[in-house]
């Protein structure tokens, strides 16, 4: 069974971003394998940094998924040297069958019969990033790659993310892919206040732009293989933008009128906006597209700047058949109990709830709800802040006591 909701919480440092990261990573592995990565002279992967054996061992990664009402299962291994073994299969009746498998051990490359194989790939790519390259119609493959790709976002909680997310707002106001009253409903969920959105346009001087030319033709041939996935930049990239429109948006900005006293109130720029607009705008905006397209949505620390009454309603949505009609999925990470609380009114089963702990040797265990004894009028909050789940800190306030007294000793 799946479910449209997953919630993982833990304390601080104990894994729950780590695991996005990978699922993140597997997704711009399909995107980018083929094109950006391949400029870098190495492989592009993130080996578990405590364990001395993982930089020469391989890491695996794999999902199960409905794409056209047809099961897929889709997977790979990447070392060092570059991708170890990639497959996809299907479930056209009641059996698994291999579409393609490669292994670079065993030196072998099949495709089934029903499948156009795409042309040959090197070793630091994936067949599906080469199927991305195709034209569309053209392939099986490319078609799964494109869903799996186009049907994915992810939402972080740093600043560098969030600025990157208002630009791209920006960019889809004046592209006309998103409307000024689609924002504007946005904001007035939230009960921020804005009556009155505007995107301001002033032209660059040449000089500016001659700098940026510069800039990117120093950095554009640089990157190397870690440089190609920025972790504050969803997707991959790195963070300079060679596209002409793009240099036209640094003079490009998101103003936003509040309500107040007077008639006319002058505009804020975004700058000037609170982190919890800022945050809810990152947030609502890639929620909104899922609900109306479907697709999966992750977010890290969903819970930051955003008030616990705005989590419950975007939870909500997501849990709510009549308004997630396309079936879409939302993976977040969170330290909020609130959650899980009965104050909250999304009540997630045992299986959508999942705790992070840190291991003894730094690796992250992850323990589900529903291995643990249920207890039907228990608290799960409660019980979860009080330990009984794991994914709580050990905190150790002596030690805090200490260094305040070591200060006054002195």
């Amino acid at each position: 069974m799946s479910y449209p909701i997953t919630g993982i919480f833990g304390a601080n440092a104990s894994g729950k971003s780590a695991l996005l990261d990978a699922i993140l990573y597997m997704f711009s592995a399909i995107r980018f394998s083929a094109t950006v990565w391949q400029d870098g002279k190495g492989v592009y992967r993130a080996p578990f940094a405590l364990d001395g054996t993982a930089e020469t061992s391989s890491s695996f990664y794999e999902i199960d998924f409905v794409f056209a009402n047809h099961r897929f299962c889709y997977g790979f291994e990447v070392d060092r040297k570059g991708i170890a073994r990639e497959w996809l299969k299907d479930i056209p009746t009641t059996r698994w069958r291999t579409l393609f498998h490669r292994d670079r051990e065993q030196e072998t490359f099949k495709f089934h019969s029903t499948v156009k194989s795409t042309s040959e790939v090197t070793d630091r790519e994936l067949v599906l990033s080469r199927a991305l390259l195709l034209k569309r119609g053209k392939s099986v493959l490319g078609a799964v790659a494109r869903e799996l790709v186009e049907a994915f976002d992810c939402v972080l909680v740093t600043d560098s993310y969030r600025a990157h997310r208002v630009a791209g707002i920006i960019e889809d106001l004046v592209e006309n892919n998103m409307t000024f009253g689609d924002l504007q409903m946005l904001l007035e969920i939230a009960d921020i206040g804005v009556e009155g959105i505007t995107v301001e346009q002033s032209d660059v001087p040449e000089e500016v732009r001659r700098l940026l030319r510069i800039l990117d033709r120093e950095l554009g041939g640089s990157a190397t293989p870690s440089d190609t996935l920025d972790e504050d930049t969803p997707g991959g990239g790195t963070g300079i933008d060679t596209d002409e429109k793009h240099r036209e948006q640094v003079a490009r900005r998101l103003m936003l009128t509040h309500r107040g006293s007077v008639k006319q109130c002058p505009p804020f720029r975004i700058e000037q906006e609170s982190d919890g607009t800022i945050a809810w705008l990152a947030l609502s905006v890639p929620v909104l597209e899922a609900l109306r397209s479907g697709g999966l949505v992750i977010v890290d620390e969903i819970d930051a700047s955003i008030h616990p009454h705005l989590l419950e309603l975007v939870l909500g949505a997501f849990a709510d058949p009549e308004i997630n009609r396309k079936h879409a999925q939302l993976i977040f990470s969170t330290h909020e109990s609130f959650v899980l609380s009965p104050m909250c009114e999304v009540k997630l089963q045992p299986e959508q709830v999942w705790f992070t702990d840190k291991a003894v040797d730094g690796a992250t265990e992850l323990t589900c709800l529903a291995d643990f004894p249920r207890h039907p009028d228990a608290n799960v909050a409660r019980r979860y802040l009080a330990g009984r789940y794991g994914g709580t800190p050990r905190l150790a306030p002596s030690m805090l006591l200490a260094l305040v007294d070591s200060s006054l000793d002195q």
